[in-house]
């Protein structure tokens, strides 16, 4: 017969609980990474819609990663099809007039072993990798502030319910930076200690988010609310691992362009009758705002209301987060309106073939205040029955084990 807890001794009592407890989060971030893969293998299996999975942008990526290996260089003339005009809008000419890449060459590096190792199902291979770690970082991410049940059902809800399996056939430089913004947040002290080492960590991986995909600069801003005091302590270490991505980004454009603030967007290569110019991104923000909220928000075929009505409800946590930590509220609700409504100025907002792959962020860090939602529910709905046990004449509730914890 199992020992009865009374029969514990005093000094092992704790030992025991949190063994339990250590339990409860390795079966939840089990559940959280396991049961949106199994959806996920079902894609794999079936093969999605039947096209490419190198779809849209993933080909340049790739075609990127192979002229590394091959040519050691960035000019992609060797590796698009032809006609070359078929390529117009998708590359970028730099200044000895070759097409060099419009898109940021981190994502296809870091998958150049897969792709080397399998060719072009090693990209497939890498996007299952990044789905399963992305998958594994939001449960930690989401359980710092909800118990380890509520964050394991909230990440698979997100994982199952909104358009991230339509992105698990592809080869997904929008998962990857997604990947790296959730790695930066898990990287930062839980409990905003001065670890300076974390904070460096945390900025390296910020800056790689932001060189990837430069909207992401306005997850910076509020990352002050993040990180503990002294400021001038973790703020400093933060920034110095930012400023190394940043340092090898400014080289690179340097290197291509001629200067470190012209970026690849800035020189995208127009080809129409044999005749090439340039077209930068940076007048593709001219829809009027409220004509972009509609269209993100519902869009039948790419509009959130749509596609992923799951993160319309993680919203509706943000009070209930804001009252165990005021300042991760903050910044997830400012950072994710700021990127909702920098995209809803983007003209070409709907490059997607199925949801906003822009907003995947959104998606990704909306499953905390999901997580608390889901906390909160079940506690109220405990305590209700615990109430009504106690109406009747039962026994009263048990205490929960894990009390809120409020951070200001």
């Amino acid at each position: 017969m199992a020992d009865s807890p009374l029969s514990t001794p005093p000094e092992t009592a704790p030992w025991r609980n949190l063994r339990d407890r250590y339990r409860l989060y390795v079966a939840g971030c089990i559940a959280a990474v396991v049961l949106p893969s199994l959806v996920y293998a079902g894609i794999m299996l079936y093969g999605y819609d039947g096209l490419p999975y190198l779809r849209g942008d993933c080909q340049y990526y790739f075609y990127t990663a192979v002229s590394l290996w091959n040519d050691g260089d960035l000019d992609l003339s060797n590796q698009l099809p032809s006609p070359l005009s078929r390529h117009s809008g998708d590359v970028s000419l730099d200044l000895g007039g070759r097409l060099v890449p419009k898109h940021p060459i981190w994502f296809p590096l870091l998958a150049l072993p897969f792709i080397v190792a399998f060719g072009p199902p090693g990209a497939l291979a890498f996007n299952l990798c990044q789905l399963a770690l992305l998958l594994y970082l939001t449960y930690h991410l989401a359980a710092r502030f909800a118990r380890p049940p509520a964050a394991s059902l909230a990440v698979i809800l997100t994982g199952i319910l909104s358009f991230l399996p339509h992105y698990v056939w592809n080869f997904s430089p929008d998962v990857f930076v997604t990947l790296l913004l959730v790695a930066g947040l898990v990287s930062l002290p839980p409990d905003r200690s001065p670890v300076l080492i974390r904070c460096f960590a945390a900025g390296l991986l910020f800056g790689f988010a932001v060189v990837s995909k430069y909207p992401l600069f306005l997850a910076l801003p509020g990352v002050p609310l993040l990180v503990g005091r002294p400021f001038r302590r973790t703020l400093s270490a933060f920034a110095a691992g930012f400023v190394l991505p940043l340092v090898a980004w400014a080289c690179l454009n340097v290197h291509l362009f001629g200067s470190p603030l012209v970026t690849p967007y800035d020189r995208i290569a127009v080809i129409q009758n044999d005749v090439t110019t340039v077209h930068s991104h940076r007048s593709d923000f001219n829809v009027p705002v409220w004509t972009g909220i509609r269209q993100q928000l519902f869009d039948r075929r790419l509009g959130l209301f749509f596609t992923t009505p799951v993160t319309l409800l993680a919203l509706v946590g943000l009070p209930l987060l804001a009252r165990r930590d005021r300042r991760a509220a903050l910044y997830l609700g400012g950072t994710l309106l700021l990127i909702f409504l920098l995209f809803s100025k983007y003209q070409w907002w709907n490059a997607s073939h199925r949801g906003n792959r822009f907003l995947m962020p959104i998606v990704v860090l909306a499953t905390i205040p999901l997580a608390v939602l889901i906390d909160s529910t079940t506690r109220s709905l405990k305590g209700r029955r615990g109430l009504t046990k106690t109406a009747s004449g039962g026994a009263s509730p048990d205490p929960p084990r894990v009390r809120e914890q409020r951070h200001e």
